[in-house]
Order: structure tokens, then sequence, then C-alpha cells
């Protein structure tokens, strides 16, 4: 099985992947692409997109990046998040990519941006440790 269809396969597996409605546009080694279509229970009272919407889409993108090298079976350490402008576009792209990768553990970092008609906006950046489970 390559690679994409192997992310795809666990990406459709996850229920809260699902369930967010984020799609896996790519997986390569070492780079993994994922897309979120933002619906309006998405948006916090001030009608940007929920921190933790930008968040959970982000730790996809880190944790798949570092699956492509260290295998399926991975988790999350622990990530974070620097939030630089609000998301207020109809759908949210990010991509992780990995920095280092021991026979472990593996450091990648990544970015989420809002589209919208006219172009992408860079809205978070993130970086994590990624674990074989």
């Amino acid at each position: 099985m390559d690679l994409n269809a192997l992310a795809q396969k666990v990406a459709q597996a996850q229920p809260f992947t699902r369930h967010l409605g984020a799609e896996l546009l790519e997986a390569r080694p070492g780079e993994v692409a994922f897309a979120l279509e933002v619906r309006p229970e998405f948006y916090q009272h001030l009608g940007m997109v929920h921190g933790g919407v930008i968040a959970a889409l982000l730790d996809n993108a880190l944790t798949f990046a570092g699956g492509t090298v260290l295998g399926a079976e991975v988790l999350t350490v622990e990530f974070k998040v620097n939030f630089l402008r609000p998301a207020q576009g109809s759908r949210l792209r990010a991509v992780g990519r990995v920095v280092h990768a021991g026979k472990r553990l593996a450091v990648v970092q990544g970015e989420v941006f809002s589209e919208e008609e006219g172009g992408s906006r860079l809205v978070a950046l993130g970086q994590g440790t990624i674990s074989k489970a």
C-alpha cells in the first residue's frame, strides 16, 4: 500500500477527524497536508474560527507528518501553537513537515492557512514531538 493510501486509511479510521470533516490532501515522506471546510459551529463569539479547531487540524498535520517517517502507529507527545491572526476564511489548510526524525521520535513543524477567494493567509504556526506508540 502506498503512503498516501495508508494515510487516508488512518485518517478515515479516526472518528474525531471525520467529525471535524478534515480531509487529507497529500502525504509524502516527511510532509502532510490537511484541509477543513469551515462550518458555522466552528466560530467563536467574535466571528473567528475557534482556536481549538485550528489546533486540532494542526495536530493532525503534525502527527501524520511524523507518521510518514516513523510508521502509522504514532502519538503526539506535545505540541505548541502560535496564533498569528484570526482565521475567517471558508477553508483551513494545514501543512506539517518533519524537521528531524530518530528511531522513536520526530520533531515536526506546521503552518495553518485560512483560505478565501483571492488567496490564503498564514494564521498559525506550530511545532510538536511525535512518538511511536
